[in-house]
């Protein structure tokens, strides 16, 4: 009888990568040939699975195939593609199809966040791959990256990549499994609504996660997804033809930064991403009596504004608005987007309002009805490597839900009972990763608010001196380039948005425990963000407390570390905390 037994796949034993380079031209075949001689088989250029890399001065292109002749001769009859002028192809004798995907994923958004090229490629919110050891390629990855650098191809490390806001808001990051099928759901509703002859209904859609759970990874994946159809020739998709799409990010600061992070994005401009008055000026859409924009992405939704507690200058803007969308002066930012956009598709966390210039949870729910009440949720955690039981386990110390103590696989969550150790662990820390930073509730008063004066500070804890962030806009990514501001305490409209990798967080006075009751609660005498409390109830502000802190410790990939400056409350968190 034969022997029906299957052979088991063998895994990687870490093969040599060999990147062969060629001109682009109709006998790049040849030229590879003689370039691979005695490193790579002859008949591997035919029929083979391989990575390459189009590129010119300027531009890149990443693509992978099982026939490196048939597709790069594809490649030389689109005239898209003619613009290149060298082939970098990338050959392993362990690669299989799975792994060419996997690498021209991993290739593909590691070199947007490198900056060396400007990427042409178009497929976004790349679906995840996974296959027999998976785990052994990747670590194998290394190995051709600095490869690349070898050859100039790339110019920065993984790990100084990983470190940008470039990387972190890339419009090709592979979505996980509940952003894939988010994806799909979102692009069907947006294509069935296209398709409809009614230019006036508003049909909204909301996405709804907790911290680190990519919303804003989707909502810009889905902006270069839709900005590609808008783009395309494809009679397939047709209705997405020339739709005016944009990602309003209520965020001046995270604005900016994803502006800047998309810079080098084929199909996407600094325009694509506005703020909420955008929708009344007519170079991005605004149509008077119309809805001049099809489709907008309303990134952290629950920061979208309320005609309350605005400065002289910013109620003037906010009048100018209303008055343009033929709205009552009072109505709330989250109507403008009803007012103008034909799908809107907001991105929520109700935990992430905090405070009372922000739309609140009912409001939201009476504008929005059952599409609040029945949202695609995104529950897989990205950010925090703690996962979702991190994210439970915070929720449930700030809201008084009395949890067990745990300890987190993979995740360092550190309460510090001295500030001056603590502001060394945070330099310490800050030398190694340079996305660390130090984050607080607003329990000091901004008395160095406009102070060029390096030695001007804000908050004195243990002779520790400290300053708060000199600037909300983009404080993270400015970080990465001065060390002062590095060193600097942001605030909650500093971070709100932002990764971190090690967040250092101080909890004021604001937020104390009473041994009494047995349960947190907010001292208002001790917040003093005057816009946040200025026409908040008691019980508000307690809630929009418990909100920011929940914020800040949410922030951290690697770890937080916990500081608080309240006795009973720093005694009460021992008992659920590692305590140095």
């Amino acid at each position: 009888m034969a022997d029906t037994k299957k052979s088991n796949p063998t895994p990687p034993q870490g093969a040599s990568f060999v990147v062969g380079q060629a001109d682009f031209t109709s006998d790049f075949a040849e030229q590879l040939t003689i370039e691979f001689s005695g490193r790579v088989p002859e008949d591997r250029i035919q029929s083979w699975p391989m990575v390459y890399i189009l590129t010119n001065r300027d531009e890149a292109y990443v693509g992978q195939t099982t026939s490196l002749s048939r597709r790069i001769a594809q490649h030389g009859d689109n005239p898209e593609k003619r613009r290149f002028e060298t082939v970098n192809a990338v050959y392993n004798p362990e690669f299989n199809a799975s792994v060419a995907l996997d690498y021209e994923h991993r290739l593909i958004d590691l070199m947007q966040g490198d900056g060396r090229f400007f990427l042409t490629n178009r497929n976004a919110g790349q679906a995840p791959t996974n296959y027999y050891s998976r785990d052994a390629y990747a670590s194998m990855f290394d190995e051709l990256w600095n490869e690349l650098r070898d050859l100039e191809l790339v110019k920065n490390s993984i790990y100084e990549i990983e470190q940008t806001e470039a990387f972190k808001f890339s419009p090709f990051k592979v979505l996980n499994t509940d952003q894939e099928s988010a994806m799909q759901s979102i692009l069907a509703a947006i294509s069935e609504r296209l398709k409809s002859a009614d230019a006036t209904t508003t049909t909204p859609i909301v996405v709804q996660g907790m911290p680190g759970t990519g919303k804003t990874v989707l909502a810009i994946a889905l902006l270069k997804t839709l900005k590609d159809l808008a783009a395309s020739q494809d009679e397939e998709h047709a209705e997405f033809k020339g739709i005016n799409v944009r990602l309003l990010e209520p965020i001046t600061g995270l604005r900016m930064t994803i502006q800047k992070a998309l810079a080098k994005t084929v199909n996407l401009s600094k325009d694509d991403i506005i703020g909420p008055n955008d929708l009344a000026k007519p170079e991005f859409g605004y149509k008077p009596g119309k809805k001049g924009f099809d489709v907008v992405l309303v990134d952290e939704s629950h920061k979208l504004g309320m005609r309350k507690n605005l400065t002289p200058r910013q109620y003037g803007f906010y009048d100018d608005v209303t008055q343009a969308l033929g709205l009552p002066q009072a109505s709330p930012q989250i109507d403008w987007v009803l007012n103008q956009v034909r799908v809107p598709i907001f991105f929520y966390d109700p935990l992430q309002i905090i405070g009372p210039k922000s739309i609140g949870v009912h409001l939201i729910e009476d504008r929005l009805g059952e599409c609040v009440k029945s949202p695609i949720e995104l529950r897989s955690q990205m950010r925090v490597k703690g996962g979702n039981d991190y994210l439970e386990y915070m929720q449930q110390l700030l809201f008084d839900q009395k949890p067990s103590p745990r300890r987190f696989e993979d995740y360092d969550l550190v309460l510090h009972t001295d500030f001056a150790e603590f502001n060394d662990c945070f330099e310490t820390t800050l030398e190694q990763h340079s996305l660390t930073r130090m984050v607080a509730g607003y329990a000091w008063k901004w008395k160095t608010k406009g102070s060029k004066n390096p030695d001007d500070f804000d908050i004195c804890l243990d002779g520790v001196k400290k300053r708060w962030n000199r600037t909300f806009r983009d404080w993270v990514g400015k970080g990465m380039d001065n060390a002062d501001i590095a060193r600097e305490v942001g605030c909650i409209h500093s971070i709100q948005g932002y990764d971190l990798s090690h967040a250092f967080v101080i909890i004021g006075n604001d937020l104390r425990y009473s041994t009494i009751a047995n349960k947190l609660y907010a001292d208002k005498g001790s917040y003093f963000d005057i816009n946040g409390k200025r026409t908040a109830s008691d019980e508000e502000l307690e809630t929009y407390l418990r909100n920011i802190y929940y914020v800040l410790l949410t922030r951290g990939i690697e770890a937080t570390h916990v500081y608080v400056c309240d006795p009973c409350l720093r005694n009460y968190l021992s008992q659920l905390m590692r305590v140095v």
